[in-house]
């Protein structure tokens, strides 16, 4: 119990347990058969909230998953009784450099996302076909 309030202290995003209003929209999945029931969802802002996360699961002998867009079909984005890091609240941007023609894509990211981003500037990424799909460069 230590542990989870030492976490809350530093965490700057949102945490979702069971019993908050938004965790069945939290454990939401791609793939039904995917959905697992985390103990704690982490709604990541920066690199500091993923590694105070990952702290706490380690110290906390939880398992931990990461969740990028909530695709995978084998289950790796949920964890039963575990910890997630959800990348799709917060770390979900795209930024287009169209003089480089590169996009700079957050970890949480659609593949809408990034799409809305390219055309904005002329610009198309190649790659998937659904554009709910993450990408992975």
């Amino acid at each position: 119990m230590s542990e989870f309030l030492s976490f809350q202290k530093v965490f700057k995003g949102d945490i979702v347990v069971p019993s908050h209003p938004d965790y069945d929209a939290a454990i939401v999945r791609w793939a039904p058969n995917a959905e697992r029931k985390a103990k704690i969802i982490a709604f990541v802002k920066d690199a500091a909230d993923v590694s105070a996360a990952i702290t706490f699961s380690k110290a906390s002998k939880l398992a931990l998953a990461i969740r990028g867009g909530g695709h995978s079909c084998s289950g790796a984005s949920s964890s039963q009784d575990g910890v997630v890091i959800d990348l799709s609240r917060y770390l979900n941007g795209v930024k287009i450099d169209p003089e480089n023609q590169l996009a700079y894509v957050g970890g949480g990211a659609v593949w809408s996302t990034v799409d809305k981003a390219a055309i904005e500037h002329g610009l198309a990424g190649v790659g998937g076909t659904v554009n709910h799909v993450k990408k992975f460069w």
